[in-house]
């Protein structure tokens, strides 16, 4: 009885206790992250913006994906069009604000800045190519050749610079990111390599290969009836929407390493937490993004 009479005296304590400490973790956070040099500027408006409309979007399509046919999943719908420019306007001034922030607070460290701007460039490509995808009239825009290579071609430029940056690099991102209060293991290099380097370095290869195909040996309009053929080859419909809502994961991939990185350098986060952050969000974007290749490409030189 005595016990039990402590026990439930207790209890209450550990109530305060847990809630003192969730208090305590949340100023903690706050003071990291909201400081004097980086206050609640627009970079922090942007991601508010750019967070929930992907939300909306990915959501969107994971639901049509999954739980809808594939004639349902295949009509992009109409009411996401002004969500889909809310994420594209976040999404540039998100990027734009990363380039002050990069030169800003990593200025002594030249290849981490190359790495975060290389990160920024590739979110920023996805969100352009999934405007120029999609089936709304903003995307009409690109159907001048003139236009659409010219932003394929800066889009281009700026990816191959900073992420060819990162793979010189390489040796030094990875002993960049080392946990020197962790004791050294073998094979720590190669995993490094694949948790900090390859999610930057994997969409190259697709980015310079997109712009090739889409703007210099053929144009939007030949892409999306490509689209469209391919759907009738495969007899279940939806390569366009595919295309477009994978764009906005290979974003969010691009996005969400940056800001798990961050959070390991403001000491919110372990490095194990930061991996595993970085694993979750560019896992299903490689996924996605091999599947929507290897269709597109089986039916890129059949005749029709």
């Amino acid at each position: 009885l005595i016990s039990n009479d402590m026990a439930i005296e207790a209890s209450p304590q550990s109530d305060e206790v847990v809630f003192e400490k969730t208090v305590k973790t949340i100023d903690i956070w706050k003071r990291r992250l909201i400081t004097r040099e980086d206050p609640l500027s627009l970079h922090k408006l942007g991601c508010l913006g750019y967070t929930i409309s992907s939300a909306i979007l990915l959501g969107t399509g994971l639901e049509r994906l999954f739980f809808m046919s594939p004639q349902e999943f295949a009509v992009v719908p109409a009411f996401l069009e002004p969500t889909m420019l809310v994420f594209t306007v976040s999404n540039i001034i998100m990027c734009a604000a990363s380039v002050r922030m990069a030169y800003v607070f990593r200025r002594g460290d030249m290849t981490a800045r190359n790495a975060f701007l290389g990160t920024g460039v590739s979110s920023l490509f996805s969100g352009f190519f999934m405007v120029w995808i999609s089936p709304f009239v903003e995307g009409d825009i690109f159907n001048n050749l003139f236009i659409s290579r010219a932003c394929f071609a800066v889009m281009v430029a700026l990816n191959t610079f900073f992420i060819a940056d990162t793979i010189v690099s390489t040796e030094k991102v990875v002993e960049g990111r080392r946990d020197r209060k962790a004791d050294d293991y073998k094979g720590r290099v190669l995993m490094d390599t694949l948790g900090y380097v390859f999610p930057v370095v994997w969409g190259l290869p697709l980015i310079i290969s997109t712009a090739v195909i889409a703007s210099v040996l053929h144009d939007r309009p030949w892409f999306l009836d490509q689209c469209q053929f391919i759907d009738q080859q495969t007899g279940t419909p939806g390569m366009q929407a595919h295309i477009f809502y994978q764009q906005l994961s290979t974003s969010l991939g691009a996005s969400y390493a940056s800001l798990f990185v961050t959070l390991r350098d403001k000491k919110l986060v372990s490095k194990m937490q930061e991996l595993v952050g970085i694993t979750v969000f560019a896992t299903p974007a490689l996924v996605w993004s091999i599947y929507t290749t290897v269709i597109f490409t089986r039916y890129l030189f059949v005749s029709h």
